[in-house]
């Protein structure tokens, strides 16, 4: 079938209008209404590391991302998804993977998670309920389009619902990617922040569990899909990624005290 993000989608695309209020957003993702970005930033102030686990075919996403300054490793190895190897990242980003491949990984994903780390979970673009996703974080894949049009012909643009999220904050709905998957039913730890203007249906969710962050998406980052989305959106959704939650503050109690010398 080949990804979503074809010639024919994007000549649809501009059929249809669709990023049309884009103008002041260039080709290469840059919006000449802002200035430069500044990289998304790990706890340590270096620049934020990512594991990108994909299929064999998702790593054009990746090559744009590494130009926002992120760290990025794309791996199609499932072995990778270890307790060990994922210590070395910030964040881990899952793209265009349904159920059934790196399932029995969900414990240690969500160990990761909770832990102080972040997830992304990218266009899994695989219908039906993945089986990797920390508890309440769910998603279920309705349709590989979108609103359910078979073949693609249907409306995929995406609006923000929520700007008062330190992802959307700022951003307008141009500055979106599109809305790439027919999303049903997610967890109820997530808020919805953007959702297809035509359906309603989630295209961009995100919610905390413990010291972690987890962000659910059907966009596209390639420069080749027919709406890519801005530097500063995917800068922003990583920023917010790559910043662990604050450890919630104890009152100390001689139980507690006690505990640190045991």
């Amino acid at each position: 079938m080949g990804r979503k993000h074809s010639i024919l989608v994007a000549a649809i695309c501009l059929v249809l209008g669709v990023g049309s209020a884009a103008a002041d957003i260039l080709s290469d993702g840059t919006d000449t209404r802002r200035a430069d970005l500044a990289p998304p930033k790990g706890p340590s102030a270096a620049p934020c590391s990512v594991l990108w686990f994909t299929n064999p075919f998702g790593s054009n996403d990746a090559a744009r991302l590494s130009g926002l300054g992120l760290f990025i490793t794309v791996t199609t190895n499932p072995a990778d998804l270890n307790a060990v190897n994922l210590a070395n990242y910030d964040v881990l980003a899952i793209a265009y993977t349904g159920a059934g491949v790196i399932g029995a990984a969900q414990p240690v994903i969500q160990a990761y998670v909770a832990s102080g780390h972040g997830l992304l979970i990218h266009q899994p673009s695989v219908e039906g309920s993945i089986d990797y996703a920390p508890a309440a974080f769910g998603v279920n894949i309705l349709s590989l389009w979108w609103c359910g049009v078979s073949g693609g012909t249907g409306p995929f643009g995406a609006i923000i619902v929520n700007g008062a999220h330190p992802i959307t904050t700022g951003l307008t709905d141009a500055d979106l990617s599109g809305d790439f998957d027919e999303a049903g039913p997610i967890g109820p730890g997530y808020t919805v922040l953007a959702v297809n203007a035509s359906c309603g249906t989630p295209s961009l969710a995100a919610g905390t569990t413990l010291n972690g962050r987890v962000a659910f998406e059907t966009g596209n980052a390639s420069l080749g899909a027919a709406d890519p989305g801005s530097n500063l959106y995917w800068s922003q959704l990583f920023s917010w990624l790559c910043t662990p939650q604050a450890t919630p503050a104890q009152r100390p109690t001689w139980g507690r005290v006690k505990m640190l010398y045991r």
